[in-house]
C-alpha cells in the first residue's frame, strides 16, 4: 500500500493511506545486537529489515482528529499479490470491502461509498454485491489498496523509555516528519523475540494515524467472489 505525501486537506479525502518515508536511506546488513545499547537509528533499522522480510501481515489502521475516529480499516496481505481490506469512514458511514488476487479486484462497496467516490462502473457496482474489476482499472480516489507495503528506512531517530503495548514490551522511537509542519512518527519496536514494529503513530496535525501490525508470517486463505 503506497502513500505519497499529502496535505492535511488531502488526508481528509483519502484517510486510509499508508505511511510514507521521510529522510529515506538504504541501510546495510543486519547489525542487531543482543543488548539495549543500540542507538535509535540502529534499533529502527533492525526493525525495518525484520518487517521487510515478512511473508504476511495484518495491519489495523485508525485515523482520528480531536478525539473522533474518521477512518478505520483492517488489511491482511501476503505483501505481494493477495490481500483483503475492510474499511469504514465514520463521519459519513461509508464502507468498503476489497479482495485483490493477482491482477483482479473483487469490490463490495456500501451505498455511501458509491456516493462519495464516483466511478464509471457505479451502475454495475449497484447491481451486484461484488464487482470483479481488473487492477488496472483502479483509480486513486477509489481508495483501493495494493498488496505491497513499504517499510522505508529513517535516520535522525530518538529513543524513548521502554513501555508496553497490549502486554508486549516495546521501545518507542521517534522520527520527525520534516515534510509536514508538526509531523512526527513514533515507532514502537518489540524488545522480546524478533524486533517487529508493533505500531506506528503518525501525527499530522490535526490528524493522528495509528497503525498496528500483527499476524506476522501467519498463513491465510483468500477466496474470490463471483461477480
Amino acid at each position: 500500500m503506497v502513500r505519497t505525501k499529502t496535505s492535511a486537506a488531502a488526508l481528509c479525502l483519502i484517510l486510509g493511506a499508508a505511511i510514507s518515508g521521510c529522510s529515506v536511506t538504504d541501510d546495510g546488513a543486519d547489525t542487531r545486537s543482543a543488548d539495549d545499547t543500540r542507538t535509535a537509528d540502529q534499533l529502527l533499522g533492525d526493525a525495518t529489515r525484520t518487517m521487510r522480510a515478512l511473508t504476511s501481515l495484518t495491519i489495523d489502521m485508525q485515523v482520528g482528529s480531536e478525539g473522533k475516529t474518521l477512518y478505520s480499516s483492517r488489511f491482511t496481505t501476503d505483501l505481494k499479490r493477495r490481500c483483503t481490506l475492510k474499511a469504514t469512514w465514520s463521519r459519513r458511514g461509508a464502507a468498503l470491502e476489497q479482495i485483490r488476487i493477482g491482477e483482479t479486484d473483487y469490490i463490495r462497496p456500501g451505498g455511501t461509498y458509491l456516493e462519495m467516490w464516483g466511478r464509471k462502473t457505479v451502475p454495475a457496482m449497484r447491481q451486484k454485491p461484488w464487482l470483479k474489476s481488473p487492477v488496472s482499472a483502479a483509480l486513486g480516489a477509489d481508495n483501493l489498496v495494493d498488496c505491497a507495503w513499504q517499510f522505508p528506512s529513517y535516520k535522525g531517530a530518538t529513543k524513548g523509555d521502554q513501555t508496553e503495548l497490549d502486554g508486549k514490551p516495546a521501545i518507542p522511537v521517534k522520527v520527525k516528519d520534516d515534510e509536514i509542519s508538526g509531523g512526527m512518527y513514533t515507532f514502537y519496536v518489540a524488545t522480546e523475540g524478533k524486533p517487529y514494529i508493533l505500531r506506528i503513530d503518525h501525527q499530522e496535525p490535526p490528524y493522528l494515524r495509528i497503525t498496528k501490525f500483527s499476524g506476522f508470517n501467519n498463513r491465510f486463505a483468500i477466496q474470490p467472489y463471483s461477480s
